[in-house]
Parts: structure tokens; sequence; C-alpha cells
């Protein structure tokens, strides 16, 4: 069984997901963020880089991140938590309307 990390908050974690070249250019090695895909909620990270591969290879055009990839890097991030739960969002809204 895959352990799963919730949150203080009982929210799943989030992640930032960047991919990577290292380019040598006159006897130094450069690190290139190609792009950078953020995973508002995933059940572990292993998940949040399948899920950004996908999305990365999708956005760019390509069938395989790695075409435009060497490699990945994976950030813990905490997002604020913007949406409300549409019940309240719906009462929020009936309030309104009175």
């Amino acid at each position: 069984m895959r352990r799963m990390i919730i949150s203080r908050a009982g929210q799943m974690p989030s992640y930032c997901v960047s991919f990577i070249n290292d380019i040598p250019r006159g006897g130094k090695l450069f690190h290139c963020c190609q792009r950078s895909v953020v995973i508002c909620t995933a059940r572990n990270p292993e998940r949040a880089v399948e899920a950004a591969k996908k999305r990365f290879a999708r956005i760019e055009g390509i069938c395989n991140w790695n075409i435009h990839a060497g490699r990945i890097e994976l950030e813990l991030i905490n997002l604020p938590k913007i949406r409300q739960s549409t019940e309240a969002s719906e009462a929020k809204h009936k309030r309104a309307q009175q």
C-alpha cells in the first residue's frame, strides 16, 4: 500500500515540477528550466511527476517530455486554498441576491 501525504488542513499536497536541460558552454554547465508545471493536488510525489510529464508534453506539443528536457526537479509547495465548496459558494450567492 502506498503512503498518502496529506497536509494539516486535510488537503493533498501541491508540487512544482520543473523540466530542466543541462547545457555545457565555455567550460561551465548551465541549468536551463524549459518550463515549470504546478500540480495542485497529488497523492504522492510520483503521481505529481507523472501528471506533470503528461501536461508538459501536451503543452509543448510533443509525445514525450524528454524530447525537450533532460531531467526533472520536484518541489513541494504550499498553495493557498482559493476554491470554496459548491455549497458554500451557492449559499453566499443566495445571500447576495436577497
